[in-house]
């Protein structure tokens, strides 16, 4: 019987550590810092994609300035 009241305790004490961030913090600014979090992940992916795009951009430039060498060298057959 102890054991079912000590479950049962748990249980009910450990409801608000299954929610999410924002419906566990009570507070004034809960709105502000929620809009916070996502202006700064929007930025992140922003931040991200420029990256893969900049990666992408300088590999295509290099493998084209490659084959521009290549071709130079060895004669073109075009």
């Amino acid at each position: 019987m102890k054991f079912l009241t000590i479950l049962l305790a748990t249980l009910l004490l450990n409801a608000p550590a299954w929610a999410c961030a924002g419906c566990r913090v009570v507070s004034e600014d809960l709105e502000a810092s929620t809009v916070m979090a996502g202006f700064a992940f929007s930025w992140g992916v922003v931040a991200m994609l420029v990256f893969l795009f900049a990666l992408c951009s300088g590999l295509g430039w290099f493998v084209m300035k490659t084959i521009k060498a290549v071709d130079a060298r060895h004669g073109s057959a075009g």
